[in-house]
């Protein structure tokens, strides 16, 4: 399986380079000197749809939104480069010339803070397209709705993650663009699974940041299987966990060679979705060791910070983009490692379950470089069904299975409470998981309930504790959590864990039937609280 890809933003197309093999570096600027664009004006490069996601969640415009220099772009034109990527979060951009000789004193230009080489590269693609031609498919089953014959072959990862409520609730992912990034969709163009999708007008755009254009429905079959996990509709044969979004699916990852490159490639689609306004971004790759090994990551690297694909990652969540990426299958690799993204504070990161719910022996795992649990969450990823480019089920196994069904189940739960931001949607995810109580290192907060993430009943401020009802919540606001008892309770102390398992705050509790307790000092997020044998999860307003 690949590792993660990268996103490119703008493609040029040379033709006199075509067929050719080329030399291509990355360039990161000094400033953004020379842009034609305001942080005031932001509708002249954002979306409209980009622009009220960000007012819905009070993201200000600024200047990392800003296009790269025009004027050091077209520097780099009148030397004999041509632009492959622009970065504006990262701000730089990848070029390709027919010679590597012109990579001579590229980082002694006044607006050039440092260069990176590639490599060499071939412009033409590889001759290696599936054709997805369907024959002899089963026909659906009869089934009854959001049981399990309703979603037959897609039925067990969405009943680990008790998803079927959201279901049948209405909330299948309609108005969410997911943006899917991978080595290749061969037949989402064309098998009947996607039927719906194509029909309705919810395969909204394709890019490939690869080769260069608009094609996207050859080469590698991983990105097909990928979709079936989410996006799949045969009621009475397969159904995936966000079956009504609508979707962009970006290549970004070149599946004849490994190289760092692909992390800019992932870099330039994430902006490219940003720009358009995708609400969540869906990974099953990632990096870790390249063709190149001077360019290899290494565990002092997974830092949340370090790699540029972990870097632009954190920018996309900043931006209010929801950023799901598997954690990688290197569980039994010496040296065990996640890959990055997967090491980011802010991405939602996803290992691998049985069926029986533990973790599949390949999932990475962490800590990160600096102690931090990862994965976040797991989801189904052992012997998952799938459905391949000639519209057959079949089985496989991964993160890359894990990621995509737990991202589907994201975006109905965003669908339901539409005013959350990514980062409160991974903090209800990881506070109803299975081993929220005490998280490890290879399956951190372990399979979430999605019957139970957010509650119909979030208005309310005060909730009785009922040692019948298994993890009750509470909503504090206004810097008040008031708790109410059936009975008067032994004098106990109350002890707050925030998400990431720290101690927040310690209360002695006497033996009132109600008690407030004062939670100003403590930030906006999930809790989980102890009194004596009892717990319960808290949200701070």
């Amino acid at each position: 399986m690949k590792k993660l890809l990268i996103v490119a933003l703008l493609l040029q197309a040379v033709v006199s380079l075509h067929g050719q093999e080329v030399y291509k570096y990355w360039v990161r600027f000094a400033d953004k000197a020379g842009c034609s664009y305001d942080i005031s004006h932001p509708s002249q490069f954002l979306s409209e749809r980009a622009l009220q996601r960000r007012t819905n969640q009070r993201i200000a415009v600024d200047s990392l939104d800003l296009p790269v220099s025009s004027v050091y772009l077209q520097a780099l034109s009148d030397m004999g480069y041509s632009i492959q990527h622009r970065s504006r979060w990262l701000n730089g951009a990848v070029i390709y010339s027919a010679t590597d000789s012109l990579g001579t004193g590229l980082d002694s230009l006044p607006f050039v803070r440092e260069v990176h080489p590639f490599g060499r590269f071939s412009l033409t693609h590889p001759d290696d397209a599936v054709s997805p031609l369907p024959l002899d498919r089963p026909e659906p089953y009869t089934y009854e709705p959001f049981e399990a014959s309703y979603y037959f072959y897609g039925y067990e990862q969405i009943r680990q993650l008790s998803g079927i409520r959201l279901h049948s609730e209405g909330y299948q992912g309609q108005g969410l663009v997911i943006g899917v990034c991978d080595g290749g969709f061969p037949g989402v163009d064309s098998i009947p699974c996607f039927d719906s999708l194509r029909n309705s007008g919810r395969l909204l755009a394709t890019r490939d940041f690869v080769w260069l254009g608009d094609e996207v429905f050859n080469t590698n079959q991983h990105g097909t299987l990928v979709m079936s996990n989410i996006a799949a509709y045969l009621p009475g044969l397969y159904v995936g966990t966000a079956p009504m979004a609508s979707y962009v699916l970006c290549r970004t990852e070149n599946t004849s060679s490994e190289s760092l490159l692909e992390e800019y490639n992932w870099t330039a689609a994430a902006e490219y979705l940003d720009s358009l306004g995708a609400d969540i971004i869906t990974t099953s790759l990632g990096y870790f060791y390249f063709d190149d090994t001077t360019t290899s990551h290494t565990l002092a690297d997974l830092d949340g910070r370090t790699a540029p694909i972990t870097q632009a990652a954190e920018i996309a969540v900043s931006r209010g983009i929801l950023v799901v990426n598997a954690a990688g299958n290197d569980g039994n690799s010496s040296p065990q490692h996640l890959n990055t993204p997967a090491d980011a504070p802010s991405v939602l990161t996803v290992g691998a379950a049985t069926a029986d719910g533990t973790v599949a022996d390949f999932s990475s795992y962490g800590p990160t470089a600096d102690s931090r649990i990862k994965p976040d969450v797991l989801a189904f990823g052992q012997g998952v069904s799938c459905i391949n480019p000639q519209g057959y089920i079949v089985t496989a196994s991964g993160t890359s299975m894990a990621c995509p069904i737990l991202a589907g189940m994201m975006a109905c739960l965003w669908q339901r409470y539409p005013r959350l931001t990514p980062r409160q949607l991974c903090d209800s995810v990881r506070s109803w998981g299975s081993t929220s109580r005490l998280p490890d290192l290879h399956g951190g907060f372990g399979i979430p309930d999605f019957s139970r993430a957010f509650p119909h009943d979030t208005t309310a401020a005060i909730h009785t504790l009922n040692p019948e009802k298994e993890f009750p919540l509470f909503i504090a606001s206004q810097g008040t959590l008031t708790i109410r008892f059936q009975e008067p309770p032994e004098p106990v102390e109350m002890i707050l864990i925030d998400i990431q398992g720290r101690q927040c705050l310690r209360h002695p509790l006497n033996s009132q039937l109600e008690q407030q307790i004062d939670i100003s000092s403590l930030p906006a997020g999930f809790y989980v609280a102890h009194i004596g044998a009892e717990s319960f999860k808290v949200i701070i307003k």
